[in-house]
């Protein structure tokens, strides 16, 4: 999966492109806890991703990472 992959980087620069699809395929498979990981690694940079998905992506993280 492409959040395991960005889980495991030790660097939000090596994996910038993967941001987007690996949030969505996390998304559509249901993996919160993934998802939940992820932005405490990297907060920022999952907070920016935001604004490149769907409304109800969106609504479906911020209802899920409460």
């Amino acid at each position: 999966m492409l959040i395991d992959e960005l889980l495991q980087a030790e660097s939000w620069g090596i994996v910038q492109e993967k941001w987007i699809p690996a949030i969505k395929q996390a998304i559509a498979l249901g993996e919160v806890e993934k998802l939940i990981e992820l932005r405490g690694k990297f907060p920022y940079s999952f907070e920016n991703s935001l604004k490149q998905l769907k409304k109800a992506e969106r609504e479906f993280i911020r209802n899920s990472l409460k």
